[in-house]
């Protein structure tokens, strides 16, 4: 038994009282929890709630107890082996306490009542300490006990007037079968589905199993329809009225079986490794999902250029028909709006395109954050500028050529000049952005190309040549930036 759970009576000041052990007496106690009037508790017969108080806390055998009048009490822990066969006509007390008590006296925040404020006295009465002494006892324990009194019992996704009808079936869960319902890392991983009662050998009577089973497990609109939208501890009579008629025929036992116990059970075998298999594939794709559908927009990407340039080679050009400096030109556009295709529509067969990796990794990247966080993080610089160069969202950058000319400079030789904008510098001796600057910097060169273009054998105009862009560092700009969200009204 843990230290949180045991109680015993001593001798303080040649008084006998009641102790429970809190925690170590290395552990300091949080003072904000001791200050002011002792928090009351209740207990309950049955019938009435009667205030119950605490007497102090002391030092016993290098534990921290809290001391209080003599009261033959035990955890509901004991519900499982050595008060196994009342386990029913506790809980169901338990239930008329909750039904009775004042709601400012329960806190279910968490969605559950932690169990060491829930106390069975031996002649059938139940103890309900106040939430400042199960504050005591979680800021003293360990992440052991405090799993097990608390995050164990929690069921996420239940509806909220049902918490407590769903814990206290989860307390008759653990009292049957030794293991709570939902403290498995697998069984919470998948859903919170616990191991059916019904393929444990527990000896209960099959109304009581199917009962269990089936309150743990129920749909929200079940639950609804149960409970409506009432206050949780009103809700309690539908559990009582459900479980009046119920046969408990379970035995007291000196050990309770473990959740590995039940791992190795034939019945329950095949549904456990079942569940892990669902767990470890839900722990994977919360954990590596991000990654698998990164790679696989950009295999679709790469899939997608390789796809489309196939059938380029196999059909005319968009650009079939059109004058050697409208197909530069429409290069150029192409290369603005990072359409690989529409840049190579016109290129002839064996004609390398210098800019062609560097536009495929800004689409891709384009592509890929697009597809994970929504945003295109290329902006046109011509539509910048004819938009009055307003601030950009934070992230995204310009990237793309304006102001641009095309004259031929022989018979089938054209230079083309303009401006190239782009986010990053292509020389390391270029100035960098200055500490403190608002706004991300976007690099401006002057750039001059040449292409060669000839009637191909298929009647229309081709890019036979490109040379490598001559580029000249004309400036760096700061283009401003405004982040997701933000209100950009008049940032021009």
């Amino acid at each position: 038994m843990s230290n949180a759970n045991r109680t015993f009576t001593h001798l303080i000041d040649h008084v006998l009282m009641q102790c429970i052990s809190i925690g170590s007496q290395d552990q300091e106690l949080p003072s904000y929890l001791l200050q002011g009037q002792k928090a009351q508790g209740y207990l309950f017969d049955g019938q009435s709630l009667a205030p119950w108080y605490w007497k102090g806390i002391s030092v016993i055998d290098g534990q921290r107890c809290l001391t209080f009048e003599p009261l033959p009490i035990f955890p509901f822990t004991e519900l499982t082996t050595t008060r196994r066969s009342e386990a029913l006509s506790f809980v169901r007390t338990l239930a008329k306490a909750l039904l009775d008590l004042p709601s400012s006296f329960l806190d279910l925040s968490s969605g559950i009542l932690p169990l060491w404020r829930i106390w069975a006295v031996e002649d059938g009465r139940i103890l309900l300490l106040p939430q400042d002494i199960a504050d005591l006892f979680a800021s003293c324990a360990d992440e052991e006990t405090r799993y097990a009194q608390t995050s164990a019992w929690v069921h996420h996704g239940v509806h909220a007037p049902f918490s407590l009808c769903d814990q206290l079936s989860a307390i008759l869960y653990y009292s049957a079968s030794g293991i709570a319902p939902f403290a498995a890392k697998q069984t919470r991983e998948d859903s919170f589905r616990p191991l059916p009662l019904s393929l444990m050998d527990t000896g209960l009577d099959a109304d009581g199993v199917a009962f269990i089973d089936r309150t743990l497990t129920m749909s929200l609109t079940r639950q609804r329809d149960a409970t409506g939208n009432k206050e949780s501890q009103k809700a309690l009579a539908w559990f009582l009225e459900q479980t009046e008629g119920l046969t408990w025929n379970l035995e007291n036992r000196t050990q309770a079986p473990r959740f590995e116990d039940w791992k190795v059970d034939p019945q329950c075998t095949t549904f456990l490794q079942k569940q892990e298999k669902r767990a470890n594939l839900r722990v994977f794709w919360r954990k590596k999902g991000w990654l698998v559908i990164t790679v696989l927009v950009v295999a679709t990407a790469v899939t997608w250029f390789t796809v489309n340039r196939i059938q380029v080679a196999l059909t005319p050009p968009y650009t079939a028909g059109m004058p050697p400096v409208q197909i530069i030109e429409e290069y150029y556009a192409g290369q603005n709006a990072l359409n690989l295709e529409k840049m190579e529509a016109s290129l002839a067969k064996g004609t390398k395109d210098p800019a062609a990796m560097e536009v495929t990794n800004l689409f891709v990247t384009r592509q890929t954050r697009q597809a994970y966080e929504g945003i295109n993080t290329q902006v046109d610089p011509n539509q910048w500028i004819a938009d009055g160069k307003p601030a950009i969202l934070e992230g995204t950058f310009l990237y793309g050529v304006t102001d641009l000319s095309v004259k031929p400079i022989s018979e089938n030789t054209y230079e083309a000049q303009g401006v190239l904008y782009t986010p990053y510098s292509y020389s390391d001796q270029e100035e960098q952005t200055d500490a403190g600057t608002k706004g991300i910097p976007i690099f401006t060169y002057d750039i001059t190309q040449q292409f060669t273009i000839e009637m191909g054998k298929r009647g229309w105009y081709e890019i036979t040549g490109i040379s490598s862009p001559h580029v000249q560092l004309q400036g760096r700009i700061i283009v401003e930036t405004y982040s997701r969200g933000a209100n950009t009204a008049g940032l021009q």
